[in-house]
């Protein structure tokens, strides 16, 4: 009887486990799609900063000649 109390405990034990890195889980991924959102949104920038420099240089070189 007490190997059956002590196999239900540790079966406890491990669902309360299991629950809390499921947990931890979606939130990783939660943070993993917001680093994915801030990258996509600083890669935008830097190609419109980009296109500014381009465009910049584009005039410069258009009134120096």
């Amino acid at each position: 009887m007490q190997i059956i109390k002590l196999l239900n405990e540790r079966i406890d034990n491990l669902l309360e486990e299991h629950a809390k890195i499921k947990l931890e889980k979606i939130a990783l991924e939660q943070k993993i799609s917001e680093l994915i959102d801030e990258n996509d949104k600083l890669e935008r920038n830097n190609q419109d900063m980009i296109l500014k420099i381009d465009s910049t240089l584009t005039l410069v070189k258009a009134n120096t000649k």
